[in-house]
């Protein structure tokens, strides 16, 4: 049997793409006062950005549980029995975690599912979940993908444009004063995920200019095979930015991916996030 990818809701893989190529989501959640909606299934991009900018208390957001790892898998497990489960950071959420634990389980009774950390989030995920699932859609073993996924996760580039640092701030994504001090200069900051983490990588006073300079970033990096541009809200930039790049890089795969809500939470709207995934030397 061939193997399957399970993956979460934080890549941010379209819909039609995951049924095309066989992937399992698995939905984080987005909590507004006593409502939890799953990502993907209960509440939609749209509404998710409109709530998020009249509301006045921020909403917060929830991993899958142990259980619902469980059933994903015992699902999956009716297809074959070679799962390989793929996930947002585990320094930025506990889904890796739970998902590991539910594999557990099943391992001891015989099931096959490796876990694997992809020390990434949205489109960074994104690249790695796809490459994983076209090997196994292309008759990969179990090692095969497992080996092609953490290769992947050495080769993703991420960098991330925030209109605010407000969002951060509230969610306890970061600290007070470096919130503060981006409002009172009118900072546009420039992060970067590295080793499964956010760092600052840039800072510069207006979005035209923190798009140009993520621009040159990305395209910078060597041997680029596929490339993206993530948006929360601002999808006519996003598109225009996406442009800039395929001329500049004509062979690469290319997606244009929106943000979903549990990743928007903290970004807030107006994110727009640039990445790629470099060859194999």
């Amino acid at each position: 049997m061939a193997v399957k990818v399970v993956t979460d809701s934080t890549a941010d893989i379209p819909g039609e793409l995951a049924q095309e190529l066989g992937i399992t989501v698995v939905p984080l959640s987005v909590i507004f006062g006593d409502c939890a909606y799953r990502e993907g299934v209960d509440i939609d991009h749209d509404t998710f950005y409109r709530r998020l900018r009249e509301g006045k208390e921020l909403p917060t957001t929830s991993a899958p549980s142990v259980g619902d790892f469980l059933r994903a898998y015992e699902e999956v497990l009716r297809e074959t029995d070679e799962v390989v489960s793929i996930h947002i950071s585990s320094r930025l959420s506990a889904t890796y975690n739970n998902a590991c634990q539910a594999a557990a389980a099943l391992q001891a009774k015989g099931a096959r599912i490796e876990v694997v950390d992809s020390l990434n989030v949205s489109m960074g995920m994104g690249f790695i979940v796809l490459a994983a699932a076209r090997a196994a859609q292309a008759g990969a073993g179990l090692e095969q993908v497992v080996t092609i996924a953490r290769r992947c996760v050495e080769r993703v580039r991420i960098l991330v444009m925030l209109d605010t640092l407000e969002y951060l701030r509230r969610g306890g994504r970061i600290g007070r004063a470096r919130a503060l001090l981006g409002a009172l200069l009118q900072v546009k900051p420039i992060l970067s995920v590295r080793d499964g983490e956010l760092h600052p990588e840039a800072r510069v006073r207006t979005r035209a200019q923190a798009l140009e300079r993520m621009l040159q970033l990305i395209l910078a990096s060597p041997r680029i095979q596929e490339m993206g541009v993530g948006y929360s809200t601002e999808r006519e930039e996003a598109e225009a930015l996406l442009e800039r790049m395929r001329a500049a890089v004509p062979h690469a795969r290319t997606y244009l991916v929106r943000i979903g809500p549990v990743v928007g939470t903290h970004a807030g709207p107006g994110v727009i996030g640039v990445g790629c995934l470099e060859g194999e030397e």
